[in-house]
């Protein structure tokens, strides 16, 4: 084991590359709301601006989901919208964790600003879940189980804007409690909310590993919702200001304090005039620089859904800026950052940070060391599950079947009961997938595709997973 914890921390310096931003500090205040900017034509009857904020995952690793919403909500606020339309769902379990070294306060880039204050707690703890996310959408209140009870009572004139951060994998991304949110479950109530004609436009954001698969093949173009993912249907999404890289976070911090994708679209709008600024030219400006950053693993950010809507200004979803801010870290393309955190390694990071900075001979020390080896033991677990999950199920195809990848246009799979029920199949066998874990999930879907039944797989998981003791 001792042989194995080094390679892993082998591989976690190797991801410690020093580049060059430049940095300008500082964060202007959140001025007064503006109404005037709330369309994009003159013609048009100006209606209320609507913004749903998602952070899919929990625990202190995690910090840079919550961050990036709590700093999406600095924004949205600073462009006008009001707090009785703005909707939050994160777990909340950063801001005053026992890790936090600065108790009571987020930040989302080094040496930031505390974008925790002020945000809503609509929908914490246990009310964060699918259920309630799709009921918010809807308009539904009588559907919303704990919470504020908040949801979108849009009408026919009004915009939607929606910001969802998350690990992520193929088909679906997490809330931290119950049912996970699947793709063809998602569409199904963007299609729903159409069809009540109780919106005008909507757009999303997603950061997410292999996000695009949460619409490709499946989101019509002609129901006017618009949407950017932080990737493809095949690449992971990356973590950002992480300890280690530059610019990194205080020294205090074992966390990575925000995501490429999340930053680049945040600090974009901190910056600039959203009255000037349309929605195309941000998605090129964020998808320059996550590739820029991102020279040696590619994570292309993609656009879905009715892109006629790129013209419109920011104005139009997430409010003006008329005090722009001044001091947001630069990602011009002559930045040379070479390494990135992928998000599903970003826990490791924390855990060996955490054991490095607990004094030597403690009990923390020894904690720290404990939750670091059950870690790589679960990793190296999950990977010996599936490569045997293979060999049972396709053979000297493994390789081949297990991870084809369906050609673009197409949804990652057409049955997704199947999908579903094969996910469900494996977890009852081998324990639920984790963050880890799911790096896997493009598995069942070429299992769909190819036939495998759920009784093939239940065999095939008995077989491979004798010892249930790790999650995977």
């Amino acid at each position: 084991m001792k042989l194995k914890i080094r390679n892993w921390v082998a591989l976690l310096c190797s991801m410690w590359m020093s580049f060059a931003v430049s940095v300008l500090e500082g964060v202007g205040p959140i001025p007064d709301p503006l109404e005037v900017f709330g369309h994009d034509d003159k013609n048009d009857v100006i209606g209320t601006k609507w913004a749903i904020l998602v952070a899919g995952s929990y625990g202190y690793g995690n910090y840079r989901h919550q961050a990036d919403i709590c700093h999406a909500y600095q924004v949205l606020k600073n462009g006008g919208l009001k707090d009785e339309n703005i909707i939050v769902f994160m777990y909340d379990d950063i801001a005053h964790n026992p890790l936090n070294p600065n108790r009571g306060i987020i930040i989302n880039k080094p040496n930031g600003t505390d974008v925790y204050k002020g945000v809503p707690k609509d929908y914490t703890g246990d009310a964060t879940t699918a259920q309630n996310f799709y009921a918010v959408i809807s308009g539904n209140r009588s559907a919303v189980s704990g919470g504020s009870g908040k949801v979108v009572h849009s009408g026919p004139n009004d915009t939607i804007f929606i910001f969802y951060a998350d690990h992520g994998t193929v088909g679906y991304v997490s809330m931290p409690v119950g049912e996970d949110v699947f793709a063809i479950d998602f569409v199904a109530v963007l299609k729903k909310k159409h069809a009540t004609k109780s919106y005008k436009k909507m757009v999303i954001y997603l950061e997410a590993c292999e996000s695009g698969s949460m619409f490709e093949g499946l989101l019509p173009k002609d129901i006017n919702i618009y949407v950017t993912t932080a990737s493809n249907k095949y690449k992971d999404s990356y973590a950002f200001y992480c300890p280690g890289l530059y610019p990194s976070p205080p020294v205090e911090y074992t966390v990575c304090l925000g995501d490429l994708y999340s930053i680049s679209w945040l600090e974009d709008s901190d910056k600039n005039d959203r009255t000037k600024e349309t929605l195309q030219q941000q998605y090129e400006t964020v998808r320059r620089r996550t590739l820029v950053s991102n020279i040696n693993v590619s994570s292309p950010v993609m656009q879905y859904g009715d892109t006629k809507l790129g013209n419109d200004f920011l104005a139009t979803y997430i409010g003006a800026t008329p005090n722009l801010y001044e001091n947001t870290f630069s990602f011009e393309p002559s930045t040379t950052q070479t390494t990135l955190i992928s998000q599903r390694d970003a826990n490791l990071l924390h855990l060996w940070l955490e054991l490095e900075k607990a004094p030597k001979g403690s009990e923390e020390k020894l904690k720290a060391q404990r939750k670091l080896d059950d870690e790589i033991a679960q990793r190296e677990h999950v990977d010996n599950v599936f490569n045997l999950i293979g060999d049972f199920l396709f053979g000297e195809k493994k390789n081949s079947m297990m991870f084809h990848v369906r050609p673009y246009g197409q949804p990652l799979v057409d049955d997704w009961d199947c999908f579903k029920t094969l996910i469900k199949t494996y977890e009852s066998q081998c324990g639920t997938l984790s963050s880890y874990g799911r790096k896997y999930t493009r598995v069942f879907a070429s299992m769909c595709n190819v036939g495998i039944s759920r009784e093939q797989l239940k065999v095939a998981s008995m077989q491979a997973c004798l010892n249930k003791n790790h999650a995977s």
